[in-house]
């Protein structure tokens, strides 16, 4: 199992660089920062490619590339009759207000020849779901938004159904013990450092006794600083960078 990160930058990404975002074996984007059509085909990706968006919670950073997204799969899908249609998965409170905005803001009525099959997939805390190739199973992440209102927003573990290689990716959390639980044992663990401290996102990675830890969700700056506090706590730590792409063993 393949995983490339797209972005790792904060809500508003350092000049050049791209959100929290990663793609798993060439063809199940999780989140769609400001402009990951873009980012994936400057690291040699193809958006065709993708079978899979999955959402992690919807603060505006995470799916504002999605009308990018879906404008480029209605222009150039559409040249081939064997598109098949994209999930769509994500926390269910506001799945399918925010694709509908989405496509009013493409305005498809007007541009039918832009319209994406696709099939929405919603799911609560809890839940798990199969694309065929992965096993996504769910959690509760701890976010809130600016006004300090509670976000549905999930964590996600993934794991490729032919190897059984795993890995737990919690989106936007602040320091969250049930993750830690979640993510027990498994190879690898990504974790926002944006919402939690490199030091919370460390203690999580050793509670849990994962084998690597890398930090998303940071601000350039702080990279250095924030990887020299995990790895206080957790050694084997990591910062995510963009265009990297890491191999799970």
């Amino acid at each position: 199992m393949k995983i490339t990160f797209i972005g790792s930058s904060t809500c508003i990404p350092d000049t050049g660089h791209e959100v929290s975002s990663l793609l798993i074996n060439g063809k199940h984007l999780v989140d769609t920062g400001w402009c990951n059509v873009l980012k994936m085909r400057e690291y040699g990706f193809d958006p065709l490619k993708i079978e899979s968006l999955i959402l992690t919670h919807f603060h505006q950073d995470h799916y504002l590339g999605l009308p990018h997204l879906l404008f480029y799969l209605g222009l150039k899908r559409n040249q081939y009759s064997n598109a098949v249609p994209l999930r769509i998965i994500g926390p269910a409170e506001h799945l399918k207000t925010v694709v509908n905005f989405a496509l009013s803001f493409l305005q498809i009525s007007r541009f039918p020849e832009l319209k994406v099959d696709f099939e929405l997939i919603p799911l609560i805390p809890g839940d798990d779901y199969k694309t065929g190739e992965l096993h996504l199973e769910t959690c509760a992440a701890a976010h809130t938004s600016g006004s300090n209102v509670p976000e549905q927003a999930l964590a996600y573990k993934f794991t490729e159904l032919a190897t059984r290689k795993s890995f737990v990716h919690t989106g936007d959390t602040s320091f969250h013990p049930p993750i830690a639980k979640f993510a027990k044992d498994v190879p690898l663990l990504i974790h926002d450092a944006a919402h939690s401290s490199a030091k919370e996102a460390a203690d999580i990675a050793k509670m849990a006794q994962v084998k690597s830890l890398y930090l998303i969700h940071y601000s350039l700056k702080r990279g250095v600083e924030l990887l020299n506090t995990a790895r206080e706590i957790f050694p084997n730590s990591f910062l995510a960078r963009e265009g990297e792409t890491l191999e799970v063993n």
